[in-house]
């Protein structure tokens, strides 16, 4: 689900993944997103909305949501290898 994003460049593509994570963990919240990454709520929903035409998916959609929500978890847990879809991390270069 997050692959798309693996084709950004590094700095845009942790920006994404950062706030997708923040705002997840703020229960879905663009404000208290914001106010945790001391930017506007509109940057939030911007970098949103971003994601959602990088990955495809979106994040009103039931099934989106979860999707994502998983993916990211995986992601947190497994790391840029999980994402890649490498054998481990050993195998691939979350660069390339």
């Amino acid at each position: 689900m997050l692959r798309p994003l693996y084709d950004l460049e590094p700095a845009d593509r942790e920006t994404l993944i950062d706030t997708l994570g923040v705002w997840i963990g703020k229960g879905g919240s663009a404000v208290q997103a914001a106010r945790h990454m001391l930017c506007h709520r509109n940057t939030v929903l911007n970098r949103l909305r971003r994601c959602e035409q990088i990955t495809g998916l979106e994040l009103s959609r039931p099934r989106d949501l979860v999707r994502l929500t998983l993916a990211f978890d995986t992601l947190q847990v497994l790391g840029p290898a999980a994402v890649l879809g490498c054998g481990d991390s050993w195998d691939c270069d979350p660069e390339s």
